[in-house]
């Protein structure tokens, strides 16, 4: 990358510094169109070059030792080659990333905060459901690439809802009627099919992803601005897709308050835990493992656990042999104790003879 890089300015130098000399070869050929107009002169196309030369070497230089600062070598070889599996750009991807904070916190943060000061709560809502209304256009079409034909039923009648009930999407009708809201990309729809993520990668402004999401990034954005476009001149018969991106942009940057403060108050190195944790979410938004139901199965009968039961089943039988083995013995109990009050009754009919004679 760094060979790269220092080879295309080295390029661009020769590039800037024979463009003026082409150009001023050029004006010498052709006579001055105003008299008052002076040529440029091979000794000013010269001095260009020079200028150009040295100020490409210095930018090359400059990159070349910002790249030196992280090629101090890993104390753990192995977990270097497993994260080079996945962010061979390493490099690269941090230079971006600490651009994407600088931007974030000079622009991008400051806007989110003057929209959340100046704009009511129930507008941003609507916004949100405005947006998030266009994007249900995407998860159909996606719903249904993936072979998730219920679910894209399920969309096409909550983007219906939303767009006729709803006011064009700005009040969420469908969520009220138990519909709830599906996220799908063209990103996740690469994944479905089998497709590879790629390496990991910081874009300028849109920040983590992967070669996979990156291109289904550019698909959902591209589809996302033929939507945009039909209905800004739908409804006021002018292209404002640029415009409605831009809204859209500082929106989600709004929802995002504080959450950034988080991250570099618990993260030790914030760039690998967002990493980390962009490359998780993406999987599991892959595997739809929040729609997995965790609960624990019933143990499936086995044939052992079927002997135990035959066995259980047998000690039930001894033991109602038992109780009734016990009963045939309570019952001749019974019997001999009858016995006894006969023999005790014996006794009070002779008292009866004796009462009769006396």
């Amino acid at each position: 990358m760094k060979q790269f890089l220092t080879g295309a300015l080295f390029a661009f130098s020769i590039a800037s510094a024979l463009g003026p000399v082409a150009s001023a070869e050029t004006q010498l050929d052709e006579p001055a169109s105003n008299e008052n107009t002076p040529a440029i002169k091979p000794q000013q196309a010269t001095a260009f070059e020079m200028i150009m030369s040295v100020a490409t070497t210095a930018i090359a230089m400059t990159i070349e030792s910002k790249f030196a600062e992280f090629n101090e070598d890993s104390e753990d070889q192995e977990l270097a080659d497993s994260l080079a599996d996945h962010d061979p750009f390493e490099k690269y991807n941090r230079l971006m990333f600490q651009f994407n904070s600088s931007l974030d916190e000079k622009a991008l943060r400051p806007l989110a905060e003057h929209y959340r000061e100046y704009t009511p709560a129930l507008v941003r809502m609507g916004v949100s459901n405005f947006f998030s209304n266009i994007g249900d256009v995407g998860v159909v079409a996606n719903s249904a690439l993936q072979g998730k034909v219920e679910q894209a039923l399920r969309d096409t009648s909550r983007l219906t809802i939303n767009t006729v009930a709803g006011l064009g999407g700005f009040v969420d009708v469908a969520s009220m009627m138990n519909l709830e809201k599906n996220n799908e990309d063209f990103g996740q729809t690469f994944g479905v099919w089998g497709i590879p993520e790629g390496p990991y990668l910081v874009l300028p402004v849109l920040g983590p992803r992967t070669v996979r999401s990156a291109v289904g990034t550019a698909m959902d954005t591209y589809l996302q601005a033929e939507v945009l476009g039909n209905f800004s001149e739908a409804a006021t018969g002018q292209d404002v897709v640029t415009e409605l991106l831009a809204l859209n942009i500082v929106n989600q940057r709004e929802k995002m308050l504080g959450k950034s403060d988080l991250i570099k108050q618990v993260a030790i190195d914030p760039y690998i835990f967002t990493r980390e944790a962009y490359l998780a979410y993406r999987r599991c938004q892959v595997e739809d493992c929040d729609k997995i139901d965790y609960t624990p199965a019933e143990p499936e009968i086995t044939a052992k656990s079927n002997e135990l039961d035959e066995l259980d089943e047998l000690d039930e039988l001894d033991e109602l042999d038992e109780l009734d083995e016990l009963d045939e013995l309570d019952e001749l109990d019974e019997l001999d104790e009858l016995d006894l009050l006969d023999e005790t009754t014996q006794p009070d009919e002779l008292d009866l003879l004796d009462q009769l004679e006396q």
